[in-house]
């Protein structure tokens, strides 16, 4: 893309591609929650009616199963969900202390061996199936990656593999969880993109400068975009301050309402991501795509966890 303007609707033809991790957060009490970056983001785009192909791998066991069936029941598509018959479905332990949570996200898992395409597949193959032929690169509008994903060899591999070869619009979520990410990534991450997000407090460890007023974020925005490459916009999010969208000329602020009835804010920033998307494929301004996307956050914000089947979240107008 070379336009500061989004494409028109027309101009994006296809669904989504989104490639990542799909997981279940596992409480102490016994409760498990479905999550994961990606798989939140595809969920959402479903709920707008967008029907994203969501690539990403489970095991061949219970948690794999209770996947495909929640994604089944929400009319997702369910080819491009691998089966790892040697990973376990991608986990995160949680623990309590003293009331304060702390995380252990498992590696390795089902997630981080995603395969390449297939589009001649034979007997017993696995990995993921689009079209045929070159074409396949060419069906879907916008390619959405986070880089927790890009922690594994294979599947950083996948991801690389689709970069090259995809004709989509690229959307990257930067989504620091440590200890599975490098900075040494962001060259190859960011480079080429179309559309970046990340939260201030990523934006400011990324580039070591503070992030808490208009003019640091944009300060901070053009030292990413001299450093590692200029994308078309960057949408930064700030937590109950709002976002923003930044072009190469513009600066575009939403502030962000107070939920209804404040639950958590787990999965916050991927309803941001996918509302976003939502607003850039509508071909709406990005002011518009912007004050779209802090209001459905907003509601996530009223979940309990990042998902929810109740379809009159979606409507945004």
């Amino acid at each position: 893309m070379n336009s500061t303007a989004p494409k028109t609707s027309l101009e994006f033809r296809g669904t989504p591609l989104i490639i990542g991790e799909v997981l279940l957060d596992h409480f102490p009490d016994g409760r498990s929650i479905l999550g994961g970056a990606p798989f939140n983001v595809a969920w959402n785009l479903q709920g707008f009616g967008r029907k994203p192909t969501f690539v990403s791998s489970v095991g061949d066991d219970q948690e794999g199963k209770q996947i495909k069936e929640r994604m089944a029941n929400w009319g997702m598509k369910l080819d491009g969900l691998q089966t790892s018959p040697e990973h376990q479905t991608g986990a995160v332990k949680v623990t309590l202390e003293n009331g304060q949570p702390s995380y252990e996200i498992v590696y390795p898992c089902a997630y981080d061996f995603i395969q390449s395409p297939v589009f001649n597949p034979s007997a017993g193959d696995t990995a993921t199936t689009f079209g045929s032929g070159s074409s396949a690169y060419e069906e879907h509008s916008v390619f959405y990656h986070g880089t927790l994903a890009w922690r594994g060899e294979q599947t950083r591999d996948t991801l690389k593999h689709w970069i090259a070869n995809s004709t989509a619009s690229r959307f990257v979520d930067i989504n620091i969880r440590e200890p599975w990410f490098d900075a040494k990534w962001l060259p190859e991450l960011l480079e080429g993109a179309d559309f970046v997000k990340l939260n201030d407090e990523e934006l400011a460890g990324i580039t070591g400068m503070p992030c808490e007023t208009e003019d640091d974020v944009k300060r901070a925005v053009e030292k990413v975009s001299s450093l590692y490459g200029t994308a078309v916009v960057y949408f930064i999010t700030c937590g109950a301050r709002g976002a923003y969208a930044i072009t190469h000329d513009q600066t575009y602020f939403a502030s962000a309402p107070p939920p209804e009835s404040m639950v958590d804010t787990v999965g916050a920033g991927d309803g941001f991501a996918a509302a976003t998307i939502d607003g850039i494929l509508a071909g709406i301004s990005y002011q518009q795509v912007i004050d779209r996307a802090v209001g459905f956050a907003s509601r996530i914000c009223g979940l309990r966890g990042a998902t929810s089947n109740d379809e009159s979240i979606y409507q945004l107008e």
